[in-house]
């Protein structure tokens, strides 16, 4: 099996970026037509309540969605990486790629509850 790690990267960096962005400036759209008031702020941390908000039409929440699909697309990066690491049956990359996922999972959560 041919599969090209960097085709499949580039693409998924692309897609991941160009969504997040989209939805980022569906945002600021969505709050220059409700005139620049004030935002209702999200409630909570939980990605289901923002997924329930950004659906409502809440402005922040879209926003939300939006740097929260960018965030994720790196840690999206090395999701497939290990993946086709496994698939190339590479034992010590899958490791080492396994291990920054890991590192990279900790601090997300990390930050989320400090």
């Amino acid at each position: 099996m041919c599969v090209d790690l960097n085709k499949i990267v580039a693409y998924s960096l692309r897609i991941g970026v160009l969504t997040g962005a989209l939805l980022s400036f569906l945002g600021v759209v969505l709050w220059a037509s409700q005139g620049f008031g004030n935002v209702d702020p999200v409630s909570g941390s939980a990605v289901v309540g923002l997924l329930a908000s950004s659906i409502d039409g809440n402005v922040a929440g879209v926003v939300y969605l939006g740097v929260i699909l960018l965030i994720a697309t790196p840690i999206f990066r090395v999701a497939v990486s290990v993946v086709y690491f496994g698939m190339e049956k590479d034992r010590e990359y899958v490791g080492i790629t396994l291990l920054v996922l890991a590192m990279l999972v900790f601090s997300l959560l990390y930050q989320a509850v400090a």
